[in-house]
């Protein structure tokens, strides 16, 4: 039968298996699950999908649970009784995929799990109980992806975890009270994602992370404890991603940094006790994205940060300690956004600010220490078209270097580059700024185009 059909029931009917050709059962809000009869032997061996979602009664299931030979998924979700899974679990041959999700009850996984030799997914989410996982997890040799996401109680991840040679993604989030990964860790030589994120406990990586050679994404945000990152980081020749959001306690990166050569991403947002980049961060030839933003201790960058010729986007919003820019920018010649929102120490601007040739983005909003603009900030198109100079307190017009050489230059470049609507815009602005004196050259100039 192609058709599904769906109704309430009290309880699963005992003649289920008559369903001979059945092969996808899917049981919700089912108070009572039979103990046995709906999942013994018989014709219910067809069975290849198994749903079981929001049972609120279910404390256990059957020992017969392992006579679904032809199961390839078991997905049991928000069964919030259920306190274990039976032995003969590790009995399913064919099982592919594992769902617990928002199982609050469950303890412990059997060390039958181990035999789930065709095992590709293993994802457990939301099981608050849960205190360990099996060592036999290591002989789940067919495991491509595990997922242990907000186990609050999980205390560590088994020592077996290194045997898992087939794994590529391995996901840990919330586990709170993991203290760190395996030492072991670096002989999951195909591990191409590894996220560890809101282990609050997590204090220092393995120094065998740099034998992750497959690994592209690493993904280590909101670790309050993490200080430091091995030397062996910089092994990782692979890597393409590195996301370190919300560090709080890491205070600098290794010197090995510079040799992820394929690195494409570095996000280091909200690492408010970084002060300060590699000097030679300029070697990472394949960057595109640095984000730096609430990093507020970083008072300076590198003068090699010009050296990315790759870099397109470069955001530093809220660096609250950050005084000054490298005249080194000029080299980001591919540059699309810049971001400097709320620098709030930042007194100038380098000139190439406005000579950027693929820049399409600029946020200097709130940079109120900022009292002149470069000469060249105002090729940027639509300069005066936004809001972002009224939040520029300290902004003294016009620019001082066009100021310095007299009216004549400063009437030339305003008309030679089509400016005299835009000249009044910004008097416009002053004026909304509450600037207490316009500049007398603005007055002039205003003059002599209403007597033209």
């Amino acid at each position: 039968m192609g058709d599904a059909y769906t109704c309430e029931l009290w309880a699963v009917p005992e003649n289920l298996h008559e369903l001979t050709a059945l092969t996808k059962l899917i049981v919700t809000n089912t108070l009572f699950l039979c103990s046995s009869t709906c999942l013994r032997r018989h014709q219910a061996v067809q069975a290849r999908i198994l749903y079981l979602h929001q049972c609120h009664e279910l404390i256990s299931l059957p020992d017969t649970l392992g006579q679904l030979t032809a199961l390839n998924t078991l997905h049991i979700a928000g069964c919030r009784l259920l306190r274990m899974m039976p032995a003969s679990m590790g009995q399913l041959a064919s099982l592919t995929i594992l769902e617990l999700i928002s199982c609050s009850s469950l303890t412990e996984l059997p060390v039958s799990l181990g035999c789930l030799t065709a095992l590709l997914k293993l994802h457990i989410f939301g099981c608050g109980a849960l205190t360990l996982l099996p060592e036999s997890l290591g002989q789940l040799t067919a495991l491509t992806t595990l997922e242990v996401i907000s186990c609050g109680l999980l205390a560590a991840l088994p020592g077996s975890l290194d045997q898992l040679a087939a794994l590529t993604f391995l996901n840990v989030k919330e586990c709170r009270v993991i203290a760190g990964l395996p030492q072991s860790l670096g002989r999951l030589k195909l591990l191409q994602a590894l996220f560890f994120m809101w282990c609050d406990r997590l204090n220092s990586l393995p120094k065998s992370l740099g034998q992750l050679t497959a690994l592209t994404k690493l993904d280590i945000s909101d670790s309050d404890t993490l200080s430091e990152l091995p030397e062996s980081l910089g092994q990782l020749a692979a890597l393409t991603s590195l996301i370190l959001y919300r560090c709080n306690m890491l205070s600098e990166l290794p010197e090995s940094l510079v040799q992820l050569r394929s690195l494409r991403e570095l996000l280091l947002a909200g690492c408010r006790a970084l002060t300060r980049l590699p000097e030679s961060l300029g070697q990472l030839a394949a960057l595109t994205t640095l984000n730096m933003s609430e990093c507020i201790a970083v008072t300076q960058l590198p003068n090699t940060l010009g050296r990315l010729a790759a870099l397109t986007t470069l955001q530093l919003g809220r660096c609250y300690a950050l005084t000054q820019l490298p005249e080194s920018l000029s080299g980001l010649t591919a540059l699309r956004t810049l971001t400097l929102g709320h620098c709030q120490r930042l007194v100038s601007l380098p000139e190439c600010v406005g000579l950027f040739p693929a820049l399409s983005e600029l946020d200097i909003s709130y940079c109120t220490s900022v009292k002149r603009l470069p000469f060249s900030f105002f090729y940027f198109p639509d300069l005066f078209y936004t809001d972002i100079f009224i939040t520029l307190s300290s902004l003294v017009f016009p620019p001082h270097d066009i100021a310095l050489q007299g009216m004549p230059v400063l009437r030339g470049f305003l008309i030679a580059n089509h400016y005299p609507l835009k000249m009044l815009m910004l008097i416009m602005v002053a004026m909304r700024a509450k600037m207490d004196h316009l500049p007398s050259e603005l007055w002039s100039l205003m003059c002599e185009n209403l007597s033209e």
